[in-house]
């Protein structure tokens, strides 16, 4: 069975959605939120956790090389973590949710109420419009080849959408947002002069 919405329509959809909510949170919860959004991609993608250390060890062993001359830097040592979280696909998936919850969470902690201005508003959705495409590539990546070594985690009918071949259209929705937000700030100045 598949579903009646092209990869395109469901792609734009959820961004809809996560453009409503920084809509509805104001950029300063939604900048909070974006922050633990790219900590989760991080921290739950091994690839991004393998060259993270790696490039550690390499500093590490560069200070030492500074300190130390004599010491060349061993580089066939360098540990590098396992490629599997604890779980297999569906641990990473619950962790990045985890993470994202936590986000959510934090940024209604440290800025309770609603944004004060309407500008506010409007530049809410920039760290929105971040935060779904991230989240969105991190979905496709996990739908399409799966984090285990088995392929596919989850079998879906519609073909996933490459949240990188549609930067032009998040650019121009960012851009339309905080001119909005601009315009609004201004009459909002120019309201309170009068």
């Amino acid at each position: 069975m598949s579903l009646p919405f092209s990869e395109s329509q469901c792609f734009f959809v959820a961004m809809l959605v996560f453009v409503v909510i920084g809509f509805q949170r104001g950029w300063r919860k939604e900048l909070v939120s974006l922050v633990f959004v790219l900590l989760a991609v991080f921290l739950v993608r091994p690839d991004s956790g393998k060259i993270f250390l790696d490039f550690l060890s390499r500093l590490l062993g560069s200070i030492v090389y500074i300190f130390n001359p004599q010491s060349a830097p061993q580089t066939g040592n360098i540990v590098t973590p396992a490629t599997s979280f604890f779980g297999g696909p569906l641990g990473a998936l619950l962790i990045f949710a985890g993470l994202m919850a936590l986000g959510y969470f934090v940024g209604n902690k440290a800025f309770p109420g609603k944004p004060a201005a309407t500008h506010d508003r409007f530049i809410g959705v920039v760290p929105a419009l971040v935060s779904g495409a991230f989240v969105l590539a991190f979905l496709r990546n996990f739908l399409s080849n799966g984090s285990g070594a088995q392929g596919s985690s989850v079998t879906v009918a519609v073909a996933s959408p490459d949240p990188g071949s549609y930067v032009p259209v998040i650019f121009v929705i960012a851009i339309v947002a905080l001119v909005v937000a601009l315009i609004a700030a201004r009459a909002k100045k120019a309201t309170a002069k009068k």
